[in-house]
């Protein structure tokens, strides 16, 4: 990819975030108030493992909303920062790791259900963006793992024919999932029926792609991939905890995870390509 269609990615990337965020804003004043009568203690399964509910207190309504707005502005914020420290960097796994940050933008479509109750829109609407937006977590990981394919020597000069598929597997998968459009997460997000399965793929995908990080120490003879590894990991562990979170207790920390893992990936990113 030349520098001018790089160039030209993050720069839609920081566009699209931008829009994200303004259109969560626009509508925080409509669906703010509908997050209390949208937690059902019976109805609603927390996403998050048996032993870690036993030991949180119970789900805040609102968490969910400041949730979804920290990670939009997360997305805007990043894009930003990546054009600002890397607009002329050409390596390929820093656009996949872009494409990883870009992909917490679709997480403005959490805001379906509060949004459906508002304004009474069409049933039809959470059980089209529900799938959206598991789209979007699953092209985020995936392009977590081809960015540790590229760290680690994996060459292929038209990056289309690797984004394509990417693509075209995460849509299959995000629309042949079963869920169960008439329940949702305590965190405001649809029921999936194998949920337990997706988490369990999804931790193994991201642990592929911290080893080919660490690989390319080996195999691209560059240290800073022993530090990038850890960094990428901490990223990854922030966004699951920050998109189960249904009470402050896990909310907070699990943003401040997600903050640490990048700025410490992205600081040896910049040392390696950058020398600063």
């Amino acid at each position: 990819m030349t520098i001018s269609k790089h160039v030209i990615l993050l720069k839609t990337g920081i566009v699209v975030s931008f829009l994200a965020f303004a259109a969560f804003a626009a509508s925080a004043w409509y669906v703010f108030p509908f997050y209390p009568d949208l937690i059902d203690y019976e109805q609603a399964p927390r996403n998050i493992p048996a032993f870690m509910s036993s030991i949180l207190p119970p789900p805040e309504p609102y968490t969910a909303f400041v949730a979804t707005g920290l990670s939009v502005l997360f997305a805007l914020v990043s894009q930003i920062l990546l054009f600002y420290f890397f607009e002329k960097t050409q390596s390929t796994e820093i656009r996949f790791l872009s494409i990883f940050l870009f992909s917490f933008t679709f997480e403005i479509l959490r805001i379906q259900y509060p949004l459906k109750e508002a304004l009474q829109l069409s049933g039809y609407i959470p059980a089209i963006t529900a799938r959206l937006l598991i789209f979007g977590r699953l092209y985020g990981t995936f392009a977590l793992f081809v960015a540790g394919l590229y760290a680690c020597g994996f060459k292929m000069r038209r990056e289309e024919n690797i984004i394509f598929p990417m693509v075209m597997i995460a849509l299959l998968l995000a629309f042949r999932a079963p869920f169960d459009m008439f329940r949702y997460d305590t965190n405001i997000c649809p029921v999936m029926v194998f949920s337990h399965m997706f988490r369990v793929a999804s931790a193994a995908i991201v642990l592929l792609s911290m080893y080919c990080f660490i690989s390319g120490a080996y195999t691209r003879n560059n240290q800073e991939y022993y530090l990038i590894a850890p960094g990428i990991l901490a990223a990854a562990v922030g966004r699951f905890l920050l998109f189960t979170a249904d009470t402050w207790l896990m909310l907070f920390p699990a943003f401040a995870i997600l903050l640490f893992g990048t700025w410490f990936a992205g600081s040896q990113l910049r040392r390696m390509y950058l020398w600063a």
